[in-house]
């Protein structure tokens, strides 16, 4: 069998669909290439020790031995087995004679382990698969420190790495169920105890065979990187003495052209079909493919365990409920997560699964509750429980505003107030001479201050958290709560609080949410944010200052604007400026992943009145097939009666590949927005009737056969009054001036969206039915001349907050099993501006 055959095989052991996940048995064929040796190599190196420190009193470093002195001793050795082909079976030999006492041993085994190579692409690898649940528990006869080194390099993800028998009776830690487990087969070196090591090899401890056994009888057992030498495995545990039939089936990896131990042999003709012997190229090679093949797959193991006290982030919320999340903007997020991380994509019927893998929902005495940073992050309304859990902003210390809601909303929203020309107005400065226009402040910088604002105030403490703008000098950041002491003891705080950020030095207070917030690809953890923020503020020639108010609790940040002052020569360097476009494209920020097909007969209304057709969700019928999102045995079960075909499963990259098959995909995806669409007539928008089927449009009507307003939510104002419907006449004939939108379903490169256009529909007395086309036209032609850039894009926020109802995302789907997630806001795009390179005034600037 190749190595591509036994990756292929593994993978099927690995994957999520296999019943119970595999165990894995490694020996030190697995950190060879981290620089660990071998058996038979260690035996050399323990012996040339030896012989230098003991035989010559340490004379002659270990390096320096000649290899003909100390092998020659070696070979007088009444214990040594002088076979060159079993010079790894005299390890156990080699550690009972020569390191002696026990501290001597623990001192040369602790040299003989340390990975001189770094660590190896093969654990890395493992390590990717532990995280997303393909594995869990790794029984090792190694020493080394390799495997909990790559485990640990996943924490906070991997909130526990559990080790057991590191030492005599250590069991507490073990669980069939665990996460991320380690067992020491033979103990752990930095706990070595006096048990002489060949008779560890002889025969395992009964009370760990005892531990073990249950977990070998439930599970596959994948053997990699070990020869099969010692009796302790081959006997106890895996032999005729554990009396264990493998009946999940042994798989032992073994390297290309090397001959099999005779204690394997020995095995393999025991277990008969329940062994199965796969070729490989290597350690490192395998878990490599093997992390390819199953990309994007994961399992489901439940909530973190964490035995010491949870942080205020990760504990619940009293007496709160799941019905007190916002769930459709938790699974747009948790796309967003899993996309950063190569996790499989949750749907709404794994959401919570998804959630409670991060820590989000916590079990209290069987229920499920949310955690703080859930509330926090996804709550419909978080200051039902956290008041406090706001931030408060001015201009000048006056013309307050509140922003509060959820964090992911305050984000949103304090991200449009700072790009408000009253906070961030455009300066004209002096560059080379000759005077450009740059924002007052660098817009990144502004962005860090955000999300430090919100991920790392401590939201214990009862104050809200301020921004205040000092117009002409600075914008001021504060931050109820100090920073956690390992941090203030490591920074350089002068008298007055100040010190300056230290790059990549970082100690997370709220380890949930910037877990989260990482996974939105918002923030970074290398600890970068406030050194990052000086660094945009002198590029722009201003400045940024951090202080701890000696006998204040507080974090206060302020970053200066540049003056205008003809004496500044470099304000701004870039010579490539950015400028941001809005497109009139709402995107799907989920789409499903397969679309269920199936021959039937009659239509959707005579369909309709034989089954319970609703229960499928949204459908479509074309050319006598029927589209649904239900997965094919729901749907199965609901069109028996009028199937007359089996029902196919159609993946969407298949779909999206056939033009034909994507024009019916576009269709199905604007049924689904025209359902959004009747939800919303209650507020008076209707879809048009009887009109251009190739031109798909909505409109409000008036209100009561008259006007009618609308108030919403701007990034920058709130409860704006917005008059959709107007009069137009004082006098018979009476007209209105409805707003509208055109829609259809569009797809740029690799985004599916909604393509809006507004537009005025021209009405009669009723303020509901269309004038006649002609009449229409004449005023359509009248009103384009009002018609300006800026009233578009002021269009495209009122419409993205209406259809939204000012929700970050809306979930089309009517089937938990499929999820068709709509954003709520415009897709923009950020597009460096040609023109004025080095302040060239020959080229055209185009602005965005």
């Amino acid at each position: 069998m190749s190595h591509i055959k036994s990756v292929r095989e593994l993978a099927s052991i690995f994957g999520p669909g296999n019943e119970a996940r595999p165990t894995i048995l490694m020996g030190a064929g697995a950190s060879f290439s981290s620089g660990v040796p071998l058996a038979g190599e260690a035996v050399k190196r323990m012996a040339r020790r030896y012989y230098s420190e003991r035989i010559l009193g340490g004379k002659v470093v270990p390096e320096q031995v000649k290899t003909s002195e100390w092998m020659a001793w070696l070979n007088q050795q009444p214990w040594f087995i002088k076979d060159n082909d079993k010079l790894a079976d005299n390890f156990p030999l080699a550690v009972k004679h020569l390191l002696q006492p026990q501290s001597y041993r623990q001192n040369v085994l602790l040299d003989l382990i340390q990975p001189s190579e770094g660590l190896g692409k093969g654990y890395r690898q493992l390590a990717e698969l532990v995280l997303r649940g393909l594995a869990g528990t790794i029984l090792t006869t190694n020493f080394d420190i390799c495997l909990p080194q790559a485990l640990h390099a996943k924490r906070p993800h991997l909130r526990l790495v559990a080790e057991v028998n590191r030492g005599p009776d250590d069991f507490r830690e073990f669980d069939i169920f665990q996460r991320a487990q380690i067992v020491w087969l033979h103990g752990k070196a930095e706990q070595y105890t006096d048990k002489n090591l060949t008779e560890e090899v002889a025969s395992l401890d009964p009370k760990l065979m005892a531990v073990l056994f249950p977990l070998l009888q439930s599970t596959p057992l994948v053997v990699v990187g070990y020869r099969g030498a010692e009796p302790s495995i081959m006997e106890c545990l895996l032999g005729e003495k554990g009396d264990l039939a493998f009946k999940k089936g042994i798989y032992w990896c073994q390297r290309s052209g090397e001959d099999l131990h005779p204690n394997v042999k020995a095995l393999q003709r025991r277990l008969g079909g329940n062994f199965r012997l796969l070729e490989i190229t290597g350690f490192d090679e395998l878990f490599g493919d093997l992390n390819a093949e199953l990309i994007g797959q994961q399992r489901n193991l439940g909530s973190p365990v964490s035995s010491s006290e949870p942080a205020f982030d990760d504990r619940p919320v009293e007496g709160a409920s799941l019905a007190d999340l916002d769930l459709d903007l938790a699974l747009h997020t948790a796309h967003e997560y899993a996309k950063k991380l190569g996790l499989r994509e949750p749907t709404a019927a794994t959401l919570s699964t998804f959630l409670r893998e991060l820590g989000l929902l916590v079990d209290v005495k069987g229920k499920e509750k949310p955690s703080n940073a859930a509330m926090l992050l996804f709550g419909t309304n978080p200051q039902r429980f956290f008041p406090h859990a706001i931030v408060s902003v001015t201009v000048d210390g006056k013309r307050r505003e509140v922003k509060s809601g959820n964090l992911l909303k305050q984000r949103s929203d304090l991200l449009g107030w700072i790009s408000a020309k009253d906070v961030n107005p455009t300066l004209k400065v002096k560059v080379l001479g000759r005077h450009v226009e740059r924002t007052a402040y660098h817009e990144r910088a502004l962005v860090e201050l955000v999300v430090n604002l919100l991920v790392h105030r401590d939201y214990e403490d009862q104050r809200p958290a301020t921004i205040n703008v000092e117009t002409g000098t600075l914008i001021s950041f504060l931050n109820p709560g100090r920073p956690p002491e390992v941090l203030t003891e490591t920074l350089t705080i002068d008298d007055q609080g100040k010190f300056e950020p230290v790059r990549e030095m970082t100690s997370q207070r709220n380890r949930s949410l910037c877990d989260v917030f990482y996974g939105m690809s918002v923030m970074e953890r290398a600890g970068t944010g406030l050194s990052d923020v000086v660094k945009y503020a002198q590029e722009a020639s201003g400045n940024a200052v951090f202080r701890l108010p000696p006998g204040d609790d507080e974090f206060r940040a302020e970053i200066f604007q540049p003056s205008t002052s003809g004496r500044l020569a470099g304000v701004a360097r870039d010579t490539r400026p950015i400028g941001t476009y809005v497109l009139n494209l709402l995107p799907f920020a989920a789409l499903p992943e397969a679309v269920s097909r199936v021959k039937v007969r009659g239509t959707l209304r005579e369909i309709a009145g034989l089954v319970p057709l609703e229960e499928a969700g949204t459908v479509l019928l074309h050319g006598g097939e029927l589209w649904s999102l239900a997965p094919p045995p729901l749907l199965r079960s609901i069109l028996q009666p009028v199937m007359t075909s089996n029902i196919r499963t159609s993946e969407r990259s298949e779909i999206e590949s056939d033009p034909d098959l994507a024009r019916v995909f576009s269709w199905f995806l604007r049924k689904h927005f025209e359902g959004r669409l009747k939800a919303l007539r209650f507020l008076g928008l209707i879809i048009e009737e009887n009109g251009n089927k190739s031109q798909r449009r909505a409109f409000f009507v008036g209100l009561n056969k008259g006007s009618r307003k609308y108030l919403y939510d701007s990034p920058t104002r709130r409860n704006i009054t917005r008059e959709v419907v107007k009069s137009r006449s004082d006098k018979p004939p009476l007209w209105f001036e409805n707003e509208g939108f055109s829609y259809d379903v569009a797809r740029m490169g690799s985004t599916w969206g909604v393509r809006l256009k507004p537009f005025y529909m021209f009405t009669g007395a009723d303020a509901a039915t269309p004038l006649p086309g002609y009449a229409r036209t004449k005023r359509a032609t009248r009103r384009m001349k009002y018609d300006r850039n800026q009233s578009v894009d002021s269009d495209l926020v009122f419409w993205g907050r209406f259809i939204a109802q000012g929700a970050p995302v809306i979930n089309l789907s009517q089937v938990a099993e499929q999820d068709l997630l709509l954003e709520g806001a415009f897709l923009s795009l950020d597009v460096p501006e040609e023109g004025l390179i080095d302040d060239d005034r020959d080229e055209d600037k185009v602005s965005a």
